[in-house]
């Protein structure tokens, strides 16, 4: 019986070994290939952002209209198992902490499909302060054409999207502040 236990076991090693590799390579498919290194790139024309509804942290329903069209808004989809999300947060905070008080809004959308506990409790492991959303079935990503996380739009306060940025971004670099001044500069609506 010692022997049949043992081959058992043995027989579940690679078993599991191939499920691991299966899930890893499923969450490298769904970051975009240019991850590592975004690029902050301006959007061409007029591109109005569109408005959603999602749950904020308290499980309530958040229209994003609220904001859009009155500030400039920096709007990131991200998810709480992607590596590179989770590097380019500390920035975002940076960012928020820097300009809210001249009107930018920092809001993060998750794109989890886990319980909103899950959401809440790495907001919270990170101490990020900026509003975080979680659209569970993805329609605001699909919405928003997201390619996989993190995305991210930066939006004047006339409501269009002026840049957009595939992959991590070093959010409070010289560049992303520029961008965000030159936006908190612009006319509004």
């Amino acid at each position: 019986m010692t022997l049949t236990l043992s081959l058992r076991r043995r027989d579940r090693q690679p078993k599991l070994a191939a499920l691991g590799l299966a899930a890893a390579l499923a969450a490298v498919a769904a970051v975009p290939a240019d991850a590592a290194k975004g690029e902050l790139k301006p959007v061409k024309g007029t591109v109005a952002a569109a408005d959603f509804i999602a749950r904020d942290l308290q499980d309530k329903p958040a229209r994003f209209s609220d904001v859009n069209g009155k500030k400039v808004v920096l709007l990131n989809f991200w998810a709480t198992w992607c590596p590179p999300c989770r590097k380019e947060m500390p920035a975002m905070e940076q960012l928020y902490r820097t300009y809210k008080g001249r009107g930018l809004v920092v809001l993060a959308v998750s794109q989890d499909q886990a319980p909103l506990k899950t959401v809440r409790d790495f907001a919270e492991l990170l101490e990020i302060s900026f509003p975080v959303w979680h659209d569970r079935d993805g329609l605001v990503g699909r919405q928003y054409s997201v390619p996989g996380v993190p995305t991210t739009y930066l939006i004047g306060a006339d409501g269009r999207i002026a840049y957009k940025v595939l992959g991590e971004y070093d959010w409070f670099s010289p560049e992303a502040r520029a961008a965000v001044e030159l936006l908190l500069r612009a006319p509004g609506k």
